[in-house]
């Protein structure tokens, strides 16, 4: 599977019985139910997002790995479809990229899911340069997944950096930092799917869609 895949490239399982290949890949954009670009965090393979990518393509969901640092805005722009919830998903440093990138005008995310996210007031090694480290959540629709067992980024903390974004929904999931691959990936699966069905069902387009930029509270 981890030689089939490329950064910027939807994911799409393998042709097996009983799922028909072109049901996934092939879909049309006016058959795409929403566009989730994932942000991977530090030294994170990119291998570890083909179940997500996977799970969420049969209910006609695109995600696409985007890598780099600064430089992803514009691939990350080139994934949206018109019409449709548009999500940034980040895991560990990823999700602060995510984060910081949710204030440019240029991207204008509907949503953000944050996977193991690091904790806002402390600087991140390895955190590219070109993304600015955030210090508060936006006004947006979050859903964070976090390990119950983290202990780079202890889930008591984090809890306490929502406590102020009044859209933010706090999963607790089994296991540690690495979400993905561990004990918890399949509700990671489940869940971002339920977040980005009830994204879908709010309303035909998007609310940011309809308003002005959004003016990010990062500083």
């Amino acid at each position: 599977m981890a030689a089939r895949l490329a950064a910027g490239e939807p994911w799409a399982p393998v042709a097996t019985a009983p799922i028909r290949a072109s049901a996934l890949p092939g879909r049309t954009d006016s058959e795409i139910r929403s566009v989730v670009a994932a942000l991977p965090g530090r030294g994170e393979d990119l291998a570890a997002f083909a179940a997500l990518g996977e799970r969420l393509a049969l209910d006609g969901h695109r995600l696409i790995t985007i890598t780099g640092g600064a430089s992803r805005i514009p691939a990350i722009v080139e994934t949206r479809v018109p019409g449709v919830p548009f999500v940034l998903l980040g895991s560990d440093t990823g999700a602060l990229a995510a984060v910081a990138m949710a204030g440019s005008p240029a991207v204008r995310p509907d949503a953000l899911v944050l996977l193991a996210m690091p904790l806002l007031h402390v600087t991140v090694a390895g955190l590219p340069l070109e993304d600015p480290s955030p210090r508060i959540l936006p006004d947006l629709p979050i859903l964070l997944m976090h390990g119950a067992d983290d202990e780079v980024s202890p889930l008591p903390l984090v809890r306490m950096t929502t406590r102020t974004a009044r859209q933010a929904d706090l999963e607790v999931l089994p296991g540690g930092h690495d979400l993905l691959t561990g004990p918890g990936r399949r509700c990671v699966a489940a869940r971002t799917l339920l977040f980005l069905e009830e994204l879908k069902a709010g309303t035909s387009v998007p609310a940011q869609m309809a308003l002005a930029p959004y003016t990010s509270p990062i500083v």
